[in-house]
């Protein structure tokens, strides 16, 4: 169900929620700070630009979701004590973008699409505002805030607040320089570029985060989610 951004951001507050969190991997990112906005797979896609591939697009398209944007209300990497999967670079936005900028109505997930096989509408969405207000809890990696009616652009030059970057302590093969060196000069190139101007923090992991051991465990992923620009078959 639709629910007004108006409702969205009062919810969001009361539940103590500051921003609104989007993970992606260096080169989609590059495209949204290029452009000074989330973008949709779907518009990417149209716009002829590269994205890095997610094990989801199939799904994302197969259930209707390929040209919305996706938030979510918290670090996930920070919460989970991992990777995000969706990528090392993290936005930070500022929540007052739902109340000042248009972003139409925002639809709220119950369950991640990737789970959505055989669920009926009521068990993917929250279908009522009274639903959202009694049952909304923030960290909830299940209840994603899903931008429907944007144009598949949700513009954030004004609600940028920083961004923050992994460090996964590893050089590149095909470049011989370290990955966070490497994507934070792109990021910052790309800010430029979009007449953005936002501070970049080396992530600080806290606790006993396995993010660095998942990263060392599968370079050929975190390549992928790294370089600034599509890798080449050897």
């Amino acid at each position: 169900m639709r629910i007004s951004a108006k409702k969205v951001y009062e919810v969001l507050k009361r539940e103590g929620v500051e921003h609104i969190h989007h993970a992606n991997s260096v080169i989609t990112s590059c495209q949204f700070l290029r452009n000074g906005a989330l973008l949709s797979r779907g518009s990417i896609e149209q716009k002829g630009l590269y994205q890095t591939p997610q094990n989801s697009d199939k799904i994302d398209k197969d259930m209707g979701v390929w040209f919305d944007v996706f938030a979510d209300s918290v670090d996930i990497h920070h919460r989970a004590s991992r990777l995000n999967a969706y990528g090392p670079v993290l936005f930070l936005i500022d929540i007052e973008l739902l109340k000042k900028a248009y972003t139409g109505g925002i639809w709220i997930t119950k369950l991640n699409p990737t789970r959505w096989e055989g669920k009926k509408h009521e068990d993917k969405w929250f279908t009522s505002v009274k639903e959202f207000e009694n049952n909304f809890k923030k960290g909830e990696f299940n209840q994603m805030l899903v931008f429907r009616h944007c144009g598949g652009e949700l513009s954030f030059k004004k609600y940028l607040k920083e961004i923050k970057l992994d460090d996964p302590n590893q050089k590149s093969k095909h470049t011989k320089i370290d990955y966070y060196s490497m994507a934070f000069g792109a990021l910052k190139i790309s800010m430029t570029e979009g007449g953005i101007d936002v501070p970049i923090f080396r992530r600080t992991c806290v606790g006993k985060c396995s993010c660095i051991n998942e990263y060392s465990s599968d370079m050929a992923r975190t390549d992928q989610m790294y370089m600034p620009k599509p890798i080449k078959s050897d």
